[in-house]
C-alpha cells in the first residue's frame, strides 16, 4: 500500500510539474506585440504636392517684337502647410510647394525686362490675408491681349489652404515699363 501511495504521489508530482503555469501562446503573442510597439518609434510621413520638383520653360515671339522667356518652377525646399495629422504613432504632414517664375523679355535682342515673380513679391504691397498662404500658380503670355507695342502676361496666384485665387495682367511696353492690373479676385 505504501508503494501504491508512493507511486501515486510521484505521478501527481510529475503531473503538476509537467503542467507548468508558464505563458500561453496567446499571452506570448500579446507580450511580443507590446514589446514590438515599445521598440517602435513614431513614423513621420511628409507629403508634397506636386510630389517632386516641377519646371516648365516657355520661349515665345510675340508680334515680331517681343522675345519672351518664362520659367515657372516649384521651389524644392519650401511649402505651405496644408494638413497635419497623427494617427496612432504615424504623423503625416502635407505641403503644397511654393512656385515662382523668372521672366525675361527682349526687344531687338536687348533685354528690356527681367523679373522674378513670386507670391512673396506681390504680397508685400497689400495687407490682404490672402497672401499669408499664397503661391504663384502660373505665368503665361496672353497672345490675345498682346500686340507689337505691348506684351500682356497672365499671372495667377492661389491660396491652397483657402481654395482662393487672384488673376493679374502684367503689361510690358517696348521700353520695359510695366503695369499690373488685377483681373479677378476670388479670395
Amino acid at each position: 500500500m505504501k508503494r501504491i501511495l508512493a507511486i501515486i504521489s510521484c505521478i501527481l508530482i510529475l503531473t503538476v510539474l509537467a503542467c507548468s503555469h508558464g505563458e500561453t501562446k496567446k499571452e506570448r503573442l500579446k507580450n511580443a506585440i507590446i514589446q514590438f510597439n515599445n521598440d517602435q518609434r513614431s513614423i513621420n510621413s511628409t507629403l508634397y504636392y506636386p510630389e517632386s520638383y516641377t519646371e516648365i520653360k516657355t520661349d515665345s515671339i510675340v508680334g515680331h517684337t517681343f522675345k519672351v522667356s518664362i520659367k515657372n518652377y516649384a521651389t524644392s525646399d519650401h511649402g505651405i502647410l496644408l494638413n497635419q495629422s497623427v494617427i496612432n504613432d504615424k504623423k503625416t504632414t502635407e505641403y503644397h510647394r511654393l512656385f515662382a517664375s523668372d521672366v525675361i523679355v527682349a526687344v531687338s535682342d536687348h533685354i528690356i525686362f527681367e523679373k522674378h515673380i513670386s507670391a512673396k513679391g506681390f504680397g508685400e504691397f497689400t495687407k490682404s490675408t490672402f497672401w499669408t498662404n499664397a503661391t504663384l500658380e502660373h505665368v503665361w503670355v496672353n497672345q490675345n491681349m498682346s500686340n507689337n507695342s505691348q506684351l500682356s502676361l497672365g499671372v495667377s496666384f492661389i491660396n491652397p489652404k483657402d481654395d482662393t485665387f487672384k488673376l493679374y495682367e502684367l503689361l510690358i511696353d517696348t521700353n520695359g515699363n510695366e503695369q499690373i492690373i488685377l483681373i479677378q479676385d476670388h479670395s
